[in-house]
Order: structure tokens, then C-alpha cells, then sequence
């Protein structure tokens, strides 16, 4: 790989792990580098955390990732669900589904659409629905060894928010954001690939609101199908809905079969 490369590459991921706050994000992006094979390919995460002593925690999460490779057509469908508690609190009950289409204009172009639905009541966040698309370029890609993807776009958001004693903020809100993402990839040997993906979403007319969503993932290799999988999610919004933290983390470890 060329040097240049490299750097971009590792200055990213640091960069990005240094400058973020973390949560549950929408991350189509597996740990290929290239192409996806042709055909239909699922995988399944099942992750845990927990800690026991003077804090009793436990948390779980269930993924499903199924995408249709067929010529320059990708078809995407993700489904996710977390759930935790904390002594003995349920403190996590979240969920979304996620649908996207992508088609490929040229080696390093594409384009893509796509539409989710999801809810955290833990964020006041009792309903949001979402439609966008944009374009998606190969910033660098080496087989089986790094690689690089941007994406831009927008999308409008239509969210209904849980009533709270105490808060004047609307339960209805619509708005249009922009939406820039960047992928990177790495495999460092047979066994070990790294991959990171970030959102940054400001709204239009309004550079102040904005959110910043991170997902990075170590994948290592126990079987022909199964990783062992150690993912940290992050997430920042400048203006969540009174009495939510701006600031959100979730770290977990479990195992990802694909077949």
C-alpha cells in the first residue's frame, strides 16, 4: 500500500477516536474491502457487555446485515435491537430498521437511496422516520488489504418525542439534514481487520444543530464464518430533546457469523 495512503488511513481512524464522544448507529458498512461477492450474503451480531460489584449492568445487542449483490445493484437491510439494564433498571430498549439501495455508476461513483424507521424511548425518542440518498465515492481501495469511501447527501427526518413532566420542547419535529460520511478499512493480516465509519449530519440553515455519530469494529477471525467482534459506538447531538445527554457511548463484545 502506498505510503500516502497509510497515513490517511491511520490519521483517520485517530482522529477519529480522539475527537468523539458513542451509541448504537446505522452502519451498512462491512469489514470487505472491495466488492461484495455476487449473490445474497447475511450476517448475524450478537453482542454482551456487563459488570457486577457495586454496579450490576448487563446490555445486549442483536444485528441482522442482509445485502443482494447483483451487477452494479446493492440492496441493503439491516435490523438492530438493544437492550440493557442497570441494577436491575431497564436503562436500553432500542431498535431500527434500515433499507438502502445503492447503484454503482461507474468504479469509483455511485449512488444510493435509501429510508429508516426507529425508536429509543430512553431519548424521549418514541417514533423517527427517515428518506435520503446521495452519491458514494472509492476514495482508495486495495483488495483484501485498505480502503477508503465518502459519502454526501441529505435526508429529511420526521421524529415524535415522548412527553416529559417538565419540558417545553415541540413532540413533533421535521427537518432536512445533510449527511457526509466516511468509511475506513484495514486488514491488518489474515486474522485482524479494523474498520471505522462516521456521520456528521448538521440540519440546513442551522450549522449549530448538528449530530456526530462514530462505529469502529475489530474483527477477529476464530472460523471460515465466525469473528470474534469488539465494537465501540458513539454518538453527539448539539440539540437532543430536553433532559437527553448530548453525549452517549456504548462498548461491546461479542461474535458475527456470516453465511
Amino acid at each position: 500500500m502506498k505510503s500516502h495512503k497509510r497515513l490517511l488511513l491511520l490519521c483517520g481512524m485517530i482522529v477519529l477516536q480522539l475527537c468523539l464522544p458513542a451509541h448504537a448507529i446505522v452502519n451498512v458498512e462491512q469489514a470487505i474491502i472491495g466488492k461484495p461477492a455476487e449473490g445474497v450474503n447475511t450476517t448475524v451480531d450478537l453482542l454482551v457487555n456487563g459488570a457486577s460489584g457495586n454496579v450490576e449492568k448487563n446490555a445486549s445487542r442483536a444485528e441482522v446485515l442482509s445485502f443482494w449483490q447483483h451487477a452494479q445493484y446493492t440492496e441493503y437491510l439491516q435490523l438492530q435491537y438493544a437492550y440493557g439494564k442497570s441494577n436491575g433498571k431497564v436503562d436500553t430498549d432500542r431498535a431500527f430498521a434500515h433499507l438502502r439501495h445503492r447503484t454503482d455508476i461507474s468504479p469509483a461513483w455511485g449512488v444510493e437511496a435509501y429510508a429508516q424507521a426507529g425508536k429509543d424511548p430512553f431519548a424521549r425518542l418514541a417514533q423517527r422516520i427517515l428518506l435520503g440518498g446521495g452519491v458514494r465515492s472509492v476514495l482508495f481501495e486495495e483488495e483484501r488489504r485498505s480502503a477508503g469511501y465518502l459519502g454526501l447527501g441529505a435526508f429529511h427526518e420526521r421524529e415524535t418525542l415522548n412527553s416529559k413532566l417538565g419540558t417545553t420542547d415541540a413532540l413533533h419535529v421535521k427537518v432536512w439534514r445533510a449527511n457526509a460520511y466516511l468509511v475506513l478499512k484495514y486488514q491488518f493480516n489474515e486474522q485482524i481487520r479494523l474498520y471505522n465509519t462516521a456521520y456528521y449530519q448538521p440540519t440546513f440553515g442551522d450549522s449549530r444543530d448538528y449530530r456526530v455519530l462514530d462505529q469502529v469494529s475489530m474483527l477477529v477471525k476464530l472460523g471460515e464464518d465466525l469473528d470474534l467482534r469488539i465494537s465501540l459506538d458513539i454518538a453527539f447531538d448539539s440539540r437532543p430533546p430536553q433532559g437527553v445527554e448530548k453525549r452517549d457511548m456504548l462498548y461491546s463484545t461479542g461474535l458475527k457469523y456470516s453465511f
